[in-house]
C-alpha cells in the first residue's frame, strides 16, 4: 500500500512538474525571484558601488595628501641643495606651482568633510607661507647671482645667514605640513574602516543575493584592488623618490664634510663687530674649517667665537682688515696676499674675501710652497740667464761656437759666435749643409760631410778638424766635436766648433822648435861622447905625467914647484870629478831601467860597507830601523842614499863625530804640506837627519841647483852637483825632496816617494 501510495505521489509530482502551468508558475516565480534577486542585487550593487566610490574617494584623498606632502618635502630638499651647492635654479617655483594644484584638488575631494576642510585651510596657510619664502629667495638670489658664481668654488654654509634662516623656516613649515598630513591620513583611515563595516553588513541578505553580491563585491574588490594597487604604486614611487632625495641629501652633507676636512684652504665666516657709531671695529669668527689648525697651529674650537684682531693683530698692519671692512660695506670681492709668521715659521697666505648674508667669508690659501717654487724658478731663470751670458762670453773668449744640426734635412741652429767664427754677422744667412759647405775648404769638404756618418748608434761622437774660408781673415782651422742624439725622433748632431787657427800655428812653431831641440840634443850627445872620452883623455895624461915627474924628481924640486904640481894635481882631479858628475847628471833622464822592489835597509847596509873606511876615520854613526821596501831603480836609489850620507859626513862639525838618523813612515797625500804634483794616495816619507853644520833656511832650495855651493872649495871639497843629482833621481821616481836646516844645528833631507 505504501509503495503504491509513494508511486502515486511520484507520478503526481512528475505530472505536476511536467505541466505547463507548473512551468509558468516556475517561470513567474523564477522571474519574480530573478527580479527580486536582480533588485536585491541591484540595490546591493548600488550600495556596493557607492561604498566602492567612497573607498576610491578615500584612496584618492590619501594619494593627494601624500603627493602634497611630498611637494613640501621636495621644496625643502631643493632649498637645502641650493644652500649647499650654491646653484641657482627655478625648480622651487615649479614645485610650488604643482603644490598649489595638489592643494586645490585636495580641497575639492574633501568638500563634504568639514574636519578635513579645516585641515586643508591649515595647509593653505602653510602653502602661502612657503610661497612667500620661495618668492623672497628668488629675488635675493637674483640680486646676488654674480657673488654666488664667484664663490662657487669655495662653498661655506653660513649657519646664521639669510639663506640658512630661510631654509630653517621652510623646514618648520614642512614639519607642520607633515603633522597635518598624518592627521588627515588618520581621518581617512577611520572613514575607510567605517565604510568597510557598512559594506559587510549589507552583503548577506540572501544566499543568491549574497552570491551575487559576493560576485559583485569580488568584481568591485578586484577593480578597487587594481585602483588601490595603482595608487599604492604611485605612493610607493613618491616615497621612493623622497627616500632617494633624502639619501642624496645625506650624501651631499657627507660630501661637504669631507670637502671641508680634505681641503687645505682655510674657510672662515666672520660677522662684524660695531661700536656705538655703527663703525666696524673688529670681526668675530663664526665658523672656520679645521685646516686652520695646520696653517696657524691654533685649535679650531679655540678660534670659533673669538675676535680676529685679538688672535691675529697683524691683519691691521698688512691691510687685510681694511679690505675685509671694504668687502662688507661695498659687497665687492677683495683679494689680499701677505706674509704671516705662525709658530716661528713664515708663510705666504692668499685671501679671497666675499660678502655673504650678514657677514663675510674668507678663503685663505697657503701659497708658501708656490712662492718658494716661484723664487727658486726665478733664481733658476736668473742663473740660466747668467749662464747663457757667461756661455756666450766664454764662446767669444774661447773662440767656440755651438750648433744643433738636424741630419735628416740638413737644417741647423747655431750660436752667434758660430757666425762670427766664419767672419759674418749673426743670423746673416740660414745655416744648412749646402750653405755652410760654401765656406769649407775644397780639400776638406769630404771631411765635413762625415758629420752625419755616425748616426747608427745613439750617443756616438764625431770629432774632426777642417779648414774654412772667411771673408775677413782668409783661412781658419776649425775643430768640430759633435754627438749624435735624437730630438723628437729626429737624428741630430749636437756639439761645438772651435777656432784652432792659433793652436795650429803654435803647433807648427812647436814642431819647428822640436826639430831644433832634436838637433841640439844630438849635439849634446856628441858633447857627452867627447866629454866622456876625448875631454878626459888630456886630464888622464896630465895626471900621468905629473905622477911620473913626482916619482922621478920630486925630491930635487924646490918646495914652491912641488906646491904648484900639487895644485895642478888637485885641479885635474876636481876637473875629472866634475866631468864625471856632469855626465852622471845629464844621463839620469835617459835611464829607462825598470822599477824593482828595493829594500832600503839593504841599500843602507851596502853603503855602510862601501864607506866603511870613511865612517871609521870620521867616527860616524848611522842608525836606522824598519825601513820599507820601495819601488825604484836599484843603482839610482843607491846613488841617492850614498850622496846624502856622504854629504852628511862631509859637512860634519869640527871635532864632533857625525851622527846620521834614517827614518821612514807611510803618509797619505793629504797629510803632506809641501806643494808638488801628488800622483798617488800614499807616499813613503824618508828622512836623513844629521848633526852637521847645517845651513841658513833661505838657502834650502838653492842647494839643489847645479854648481851651487854654500862654502868655498878650500873649506869643503866637492863640485856642487851631488844634491842636484839627488833631486834628479827623486824626480825620476815621481817623488819630491827638500831640505830643512839651521846653521850649526844640523840638517834634514826629506824625500817623498810613491808607495806604488
Amino acid at each position: 500500500m505504501k509503495s503504491l501510495f509513494s508511486s502515486k505521489i511520484m507520478m503526481k509530482l512528475k505530472s505536476l512538474i511536467g505541466s505547463t502551468k507548473t512551468y509558468i508558475i516556475l517561470l513567474v516565480l523564477a522571474i519574480a525571484l530573478l527580479l527580486y534577486t536582480v533588485s536585491v542585487g541591484y540595490k546591493q550593487v548600488n550600495r556596493l558601488h557607492k561604498t566602492g566610490d567612497l573607498v576610491s574617494h578615500t584612496f584618492e584623498v590619501q594619494r593627494t595628501i601624500v603627493e602634497l606632502s611630498s611637494k613640501f618635502l621636495e621644496v625643502e630638499v631643493i632649498q637645502l641643495k641650493k644652500l649647499i651647492e650654491a646653484e641657482e635654479s627655478n625648480l622651487s617655483a615649479i614645485v610650488v606651482t604643482e603644490m598649489g594644484q595638489s592643494l586645490d584638488r585636495l580641497n575639492t575631494l574633501t568638500i563634504d568633510n568639514d574636519a578635513q576642510q579645516e585641515r586643508v585651510k591649515a595647509l593653505q596657510l602653510l602653502y602661502d607661507r612657503i610661497k612667500v619664502e620661495i618668492d623672497t629667495a628668488t629675488i635675493v638670489d637674483a640680486t646676488k647671482a654674480s657673488d654666488s658664481l664667484e664663490v662657487k668654488d669655495s662653498i661655506v654654509i653660513n649657519y646664521t645667514g639669510l639663506h640658512y634662516k630661510r631654509n630653517e623656516r621652510i623646514s618648520k613649515i614642512v614639519a607642520e605640513s607633515q603633522v597635518i598630513k598624518d592627521r588627515m591620513l588618520a581621518e581617512e583611515n577611520y572613514l575607510m574602516v567605517s565604510r568597510k563595516e557598512e559594506y559587510t553588513s549589507q552583503s548577506f541578505l540572501t544566499p543568491m543575493s549574497s552570491l551575487l553580491v559576493a560576485l559583485t563585491a569580488l568584481g568591485i574588490f578586484l577593480i578597487g584592488f587594481i585602483s588601490i594597487y595603482k595608487q599604492k604604486g604611485e605612493i610607493q614611487e613618491v616615497n621612493s623618490q623622497v627616500f632617494v632625495q633624502n639619501k642624496k641629501l645625506q650624501e651631499t652633507e657627507e660630501f661637504l664634510k669631507g670637502v671641508y676636512k680634505s681641503s687645505n684652504n682655510v674657510i672662515s665666516h666672520f660677522e662684524p663687530i660695531f661700536d656705538k657709531e655703527k663703525n666696524i671695529t673688529d670681526f668675530q669668527f663664526r665658523y672656520t674649517s679645521n685646516a686652520i689648525e695646520k696653517v696657524t697651529g691654533s685649535e679650531q674650537d679655540d678660534i670659533i667665537g673669538g675676535s680676529l684682531l685679538e688672535m691675529y693683530p697683524m691683519v691691521l698692519e698688512n691691510g687685510l682688515f681694511v679690505l675685509m671692512k671694504e668687502c662688507y660695506v661695498s659687497g665687492n670681492t677683495q683679494e689680499h696676499e701677505s706674509v704671516y709668521t705662525f709658530e716661528g715659521e713664515k708663510k705666504y697666505i692668499f685671501n679671497t674675501i666675499v660678502k655673504s648674508a650678514n657677514g663675510i667669508t674668507n678663503t685663505a690659501w697657503d701659497t708658501t710652497k708656490i712662492k718658494k717654487a716661484e723664487e727658486e724658478l726665478k733664481k733658476l731663470n736668473e742663473d740660466l740667464s747668467l749662464q747663457n751670458t757667461i756661455f756666450k762670453e766664454a764662446e767669444n773668449v774661447a773662440g767656440v761656437g755651438s750648433f744643433i744640426w738636424y741630419l735628416d734635412d740638413g737644417t741647423a741652429t747655431v750660436s752667434d759666435n758660430f757666425y762670427r767664427i766664419l767672419g759674418v754677422e749673426p743670423n746673416s744667412f740660414e745655416v744648412t749643409f749646402s750653405s755652410y759647405k760654401e765656406f769649407v775648404h775644397p780639400e776638406d769638404v769630404a771631411i765635413f760631410e762625415t758629420i752625419g756618418a755616425n748616426v747608427e748608434e745613439k750617443g756616438a761622437s764625431t770629432v774632426f778638424a777642417y779648414r774654412v774660408f772667411t771673408k775677413a781673415k782668409g783661412i781658419k782651422h776649425l775643430d768640430l766635436k759633435g754627438k749624435y742624439v735624437e730630438i723628437d725622433n729626429r737624428p741630430v748632431s749636437v756639439g761645438i766648433v772651435q777656432d784652432i787657427t792659433s793652436r795650429v800655428e803654435k803647433d807648427r812653431a812647436l814642431i819647428e822648435s822640436y826639430e831644433k831641440l832634436k838637433i841640439s840634443n844630438e849635439e849634446l850627445e856628441s858633447f857627452n861622447r867627447v866629454a866622456s872620452h876625448d875631454l878626459q883623455e888630456p886630464l888622464r895624461k896630465i895626471q900621468m905625467f905629473i905622477s911620473r915627474i913626482e916619482d922621478d924628481g920630486e925630491k930635487g924640486m924646490p918646495v914652491g914647484i912641488q906646491n904648484y904640481f900639487g895644485k895642478i894635481k888637485d885641479g885635474t882631479f876636481r876637473m875629472r870629478e866634475l866631468i864625471q858628475n856632469l855626465l852622471s847628471y845629464s844621463r839620469i833622464d835617459k835611464i829607462n831601467s825598470k822599477f824593482e822592489n828595493i829594500s832600503l835597509s839593504e841599500v843602507v847596509g851596502k853603503i855602510e860597507d862601501e864607506l866603511s873606511q870613511l865612517i871609521k876615520d870620521t867616527g860616524t854613526s848611522i842608525s836606522y830601523d824598519n825601513l820599507p821596501d820601495i819601488q825604484g831603480i836599484p843603482f839610482k836609489i843607491e846613488q841617492l842614499c850614498t850622496n846624502l850620507i856622504s854629504n852628511s859626513i862631509k859637512y860634519g862639525k869640527s871635532g864632533v863625530a857625525p851622527k846620521i838618523i834614517i827614518s821612514a813612515k807611510k803618509v797619505r797625500n793629504s797629510e803632506i804640506v809641501e806643494s808638488f804634483s801628488k800622483t798617488t794616495e800614499y807616499y813613503y816619507k824618508i828622512s836623513f837627519a844629521d848633526n852637521g853644520i847645517g845651513f841658513e833656511p833661505e838657502f834650502a832650495s838653492n842647494i839643489f841647483e847645479v854648481f851651487q855651493r854654500l862654502h868655498s872649495k878650500n873649506e869643503y871639497s866637492g863640485t856642487g852637483i851631488g844634491l842636484s843629482i839627488c833631486k834628479k833621481i827623486v824626480e825620476k821616481h815621481n817623488g819630491y825632496i827638500h831640505a830643512i836646516g839651521k846653521k850649526d844645528q844640523g840638517s834634514t833631507f826629506v824625500i817623498y816617494l810613491p808607495v806604488n
